[in-house]
């Protein structure tokens, strides 16, 4: 009863404490404001608004205008700061980023952070290092979801949202259930985009097979050329995206002998030579069926998500046992791994809560990005399930008391003291 009473004295006295900082810092730049306005008077010319501010700032015990502005945007006076900036921790996000900055550990563009072990020990460390570093960079980050769940609710993710009080900041999220018929949004990449999906679900002979016979190349030239044909390329930032509809028609165009249609151009045939090894009749019946299905999906209509992703985060569900939805996931990957520019690259979190690992292969690069699979270690070349991008992955080991990191321990229970063996 008295730790509850002391509690919520800590917590009236902090509100005050921050009611009064607030105060300050707004009076302080109304101060500003009308200093600036009469600095003729004052100084005998006429000074700019920033240094009134400046010296106003100065004036109150603030080392700089910088300073005061940091710490408008720490108690959120800051209007143009987006709704992921993290102004606030309770004691268990607390606990966790302690943890984390013990042990130094962050994203990488070398190669995924995976957290080894089971998930519910790891998701919410991997949790806070992914808000973390989206609140750092001021990024939209993705989130991708591998479950068989219906809601986000049921998922492990939404436990360690629980945990942290964040449900609020998850509302803001795009949330795509990418397992369904219908989607509210307009799914468009590159070329090159929508081919590497695509591939990325096919098994790992077939895809071989299908890049010896250079059918990657084929279809990634064609699909850009009937859109440019259509005048259905959107280039923003060096990223032209076209829909679906153009892949699904190259395909069909380019699978009888890999002839080129009439529309692809001379230029284009030239950029991907015909091949006189044809693919097995079944290589093309398991492509044709995965595109068919694509095709009877709706995704073309609704917000551009091309164009959302880039100020608002997603998070996305999809299914290893629906090769659409993998599919789809690989698109929306490509707005948050091969859109941005190398110093651009906002945080991704992929989370798989089946008690068989799984990562897809749209994770092979692997920069700026943390797994949490429920691998027991990081797979190796000949091992089940390994991909190009564990080859440079940093392991975690999460446990029931914290992590484990390049050799160093560091609990995260928020009920004891910090400690690191």
């Amino acid at each position: 009863m008295k730790s509850t009473k002391g509690n919520s004295m800590a917590i009236t006295l902090i509100r005050s404490l921050t009611s009064s900082v607030i105060r300050n810092v707004s009076t302080l730049k109304r101060d500003a404001k009308r200093l600036q306005k009469h600095s003729a008077l004052v100084f005998g010319t006429e000074f700019p608004l920033k240094v009134c501010q400046h010296a106003v700032a100065v004036s109150r015990g603030f080392r700089s205008l910088a300073e005061v502005e940091k710490l408008g945007q720490r108690l959120g006076m800051d209007k143009q700061a987006p709704f992921w900036k993290i102004l606030g921790r309770n004691d268990t996000h607390q606990s966790v980023l302690n943890a984390l900055y013990r042990l130094n550990l962050e994203y990488t563009e070398n190669g995924p952070v995976v957290f080894t072990g089971e998930q519910h020990h790891s998701i919410l460390p991997a949790l806070v290092l992914f808000l973390e570093q989206m609140s750092l960079m001021n990024l939209p980050g993705l989130i991708l979801v591998e479950t068989e769940a219906s809601t986000v609710q049921d998922t492990l993710i939404f436990d360690a949202v629980q945990q942290l009080g964040m449900e609020e900041l998850l509302e803001g999220f795009r949330s795509l259930d990418l397992r369904e018929s219908n989607l509210p949004v307009a799914l468009s990449t590159s070329a090159r985009c929508w081919v590497d999906a695509i591939n990325n679900v096919l098994p790992p002979e077939l895809d071989t097979a299908l890049q010896r016979i250079g059918w990657g190349n084929r279809l990634e030239v064609a699909a850009h050329e009937n859109a440019k044909s259509r005048s259905q390329v959107h280039d923003s930032g060096n990223f032209p995206v076209i829909p679906f509809y153009s892949v699904n028609e190259a395909a069909y165009r380019i699978a009888p002998q890999f002839s080129w249609p009439a529309w692809a151009g001379d230029d284009a045939s030239k950029q991907a030579p015909t091949s006189p090894e044809e693919s097995s009749k079944i290589a093309k019946d398991t492509v044709f069926d995965l595109i068919r299905a694509l095709k009877e999906r709706n995704f073309s209509l609704g917000v551009a998500s091309e164009h959302e992703s880039r100020w608002r985060p997603y998070i996305v569900f999809f299914s290893r046992n629906d090769q659409v939805s993998e599919v789809l996931a690989g698109v929306v990957h490509s707005y948050f791994s091969w859109r941005p520019s190398r110093d651009q690259c906002p945080p991704i979190l992929y989370v798989s809560d089946s008690s068989i690992p799984y990562a897809p292969r749209m994770l092979r690069y692997g920069g700026n990005t943390a797994v949490v699979n429920g691998v027991d270690k990081i797979p190796e070349v000949d091992d089940f399930g390994a991909f190009y991008g564990y080859k440079q992955a940093l392991k975690v080991v999460g446990t029931e008391t914290g992590l484990q990191f390049m050799g160093t321990r560091a609990s995260m229970d928020w009920n004891q003291d910090l400690g690191v063996g």
